[in-house]
């Protein structure tokens, strides 16, 4: 490549980087527990190493392109108090609507109904909560007080570490940015492996 990096490392970075990062490794530990951080982690290494394995496989044309990896560069004119401003009052938002759907889970639905959803049969279960994470996974780390509740409640362990793999994939910010700068082949691509991987990793971490 012209910009002088892989596309297939710019892939892997890409698959893991949503899935976990110091702050969503702390607060998985702290609120859930830390097998399922380590797990959370150990899960978004092995899905990098793949995706770029299979990068090289079915992209090889993609090395040969004289144009560079289109990179959005974000502008340099915002302060420091500015980002930090931006970046807490995104955080607080979507915290907030997390700490409410966590409030409506516990009030609404019956706790047997999320026994017999998310903590019975494997192959189910796993298949319902990536599902659950195209209406209700926002950010990385509002996410864990509303799965936090749901396993309270039964949700299985696969079915949580399926939901935390798969639930970054679907945002609508990353679906955006893969289809405009990468295209149509690599969304499919990514969101292909991601909902496969999720859902066999989310059966092998149930009976572990």
């Amino acid at each position: 490549m012209t910009s002088g990096i892989p596309f297939s490392a710019v892939i892997a970075f890409i698959l893991s980087s949503p899935l976990m990062n110091p702050t969503i490794f702390f607060l998985t530990a702290t609120q859930i527990s830390m097998e399922m951080a380590i797990a959370r982690t150990v899960t978004a290494f092995i899905l990098a190493v793949i995706g770029g394995l299979l990068t090289i496989k079915l992209f090889k044309h993609i090395y040969n392109a004289d144009a560079p990896i289109p990179f959005i560069k974000k502008s340099s004119d915002k302060s420091l108090w500015s980002d930090i401003y931006g970046n807490t009052k995104y955080i607080a938002k979507y915290f907030s609507i997390a700490i409410l759907l966590s409030a409506a889970v516990k009030a609404l639905i019956p706790p047997e109904m999320i026994t017999r959803l998310l903590s019975g049969n494997a192959k189910t279960s796993t298949l319902i909560a990536i599902g659950m994470g195209v209406p209700f996974y926002t950010c990385g780390g509002s996410a864990i007080p509303f799965i936090e509740t749901l396993m309270e409640l039964g949700m299985s362990k696969g079915a949580t570490l399926a939901f935390f793999i798969s639930g970054p994939a679907t945002k609508l910010e990353t679906l955006y940015a893969f289809k405009s700068l990468l295209g149509i082949k690599v969304l499919i691509f990514y969101l292909s492996l991601t909902f496969v991987y999720s859902y066999v990793v989310g059966l092998l971490y149930s009976f572990i």
